[in-house]
């Protein structure tokens, strides 16, 4: 046996670690140019649109980028420029941006604005934005009722968001889904921000629309049709709002937008925060457990969740994937809903008239 002469020391670790989301959201983008192809990445949507102004490309994807700027959001934008035959396969390179960038689009989004017009790359948007996990935000400028709902009926996923419309915002036309883009990366940024409906927002700089949805507040309307299709879409109501943040899945549960992404940035944090538990003894999933604990609690507090629990479920974790070091730790959430209905009911009574008629007889 081998002595290890003298003292010896050590240090070890018995605490839960910290675990937090990421509040910037990036934007991926699709554009057609003839120049300068490929992807780029940017601090922001000013400086993107610099490159384009000094490397004179011009097109929707100027429009795209003035729209998402006049939002007032600073986060990263992954610009890829692209042939115009070659739409498919610039999207499809989004699966490698992390590789590519160092930017993950994980709980981000990814747009063609004008473009994803053609079903095939909208839906080629969609099925990309699955993988990586990000939002797919499409466009479509149809101006009947029955070909919107025609075109919304292509899609049956929990990571699109469909986007009606074009508007004149900055002097140019500029596509739903850029103003939609804009407005979520906005107030993704505040505090737990990925957490909330983005319907109803202010969209800034917005002063016309090509097409004018009908809507009416309290009543039947198209705009409330569309919606139940899952169509988002631009109103003016007191300021020009947007109206809609629902996907298109099959289960109810997940056609609320802010449920998917705000489970989305909650399993990467989790996930994130915890490699170093890969590999490692199985006591420390004790700190695991923990940790998943005290974060549970903290967006808690921040009313992002209204209750929570974890747990090592016996019925998952048995003596055979213990012995395999496989464990299943279970994290219930029930996130907070937001109002997407809210009925006022104003009713007639005649139980105070007395009061009327004691007032008029000289009653007190």
């Amino acid at each position: 046996m081998n002595l290890n002469f003298g003292l010896n020391g050590d240090i070890a670790v018995q605490a839960s670690r910290p675990i937090s989301v990421v509040s910037s959201t990036p934007i991926g983008i699709v554009a057609v140019a003839t120049t300068n192809l490929g992807m780029h990445t940017f601090n922001n949507a000013d400086d993107a649109l610099v490159f384009l102004a000094t490397n004179t490309i011009t097109g929707d994807v100027v429009n795209t980028l003035k729209g998402i700027a006049l939002q007032g959001v600073v986060c990263p934008i992954i610009l890829n420029l692209c042939d115009a035959l070659l739409v498919l396969a610039a999207i499809d390179e989004f699966k490698k941006v992390e590789g590519l960038t160092g930017i993950s689009l994980n709980g981000g989004l990814l747009i063609a604005p004008v473009l994803s017009e053609v079903l095939a790359v909208g839906t080629k948007l969609d099925a990309v934005a699955t993988l990586i996990q990000a939002t797919a935000l499409v466009d479509n400028t149809d101006v009947t009722e029955a070909a919107i709902v025609a075109w919304a009926s292509n899609y049956g996923t929990r990571n699109v968001l469909l986007c009606h419309g074009s508007y004149t915002a900055d002097g140019v036309a500029v596509a739903a889904s850029a103003l939609y883009a804009g407005v979520m990366a906005h107030w993704d940024s505040k505090p737990f921000g990925w957490a909330k409906s983005h319907s109803n927002r202010i969209v800034k700089g917005v002063s016309a629309a090509a097409h004018i949805v009908e809507y009416i507040e309290g009543s039947d309307c198209e705009a409330r049709r569309l919606r139940q299709h899952g169509v988002a879409m631009i109103l003016r109501d007191t300021g020009w709002r947007t109206y809609g943040f629902e996907t298109t899945d099959i289960d109810p549960i997940w056609q609320s937008l802010d449920r998917t992404r705000t489970f989305h940035r909650l399993l990467k944090a989790v996930l994130d925060a915890n490699k170093w538990a890969r590999d490692r003894e199985a006591n420390q999933l004790l700190w695991v457990k923990q940790s998943v604990i005290d974060f549970m609690n903290e967006i808690k507090g921040s009313d992002v969740v209204i209750g929570f629990d974890a747990f090592f479920d016996p019925l998952k974790n048995t003596n055979a994937t213990v012995t395999a070091g496989k464990f299943y730790l279970t994290v219930l959430i029930g996130d907070m809903p937001s109002v997407r209905e809210l009925n006022i009911e104003l009713v007639y009574t005649d139980q105070w008239n007395n009061v009327l008629i004691n007032y008029i007889n000289g009653g007190v």
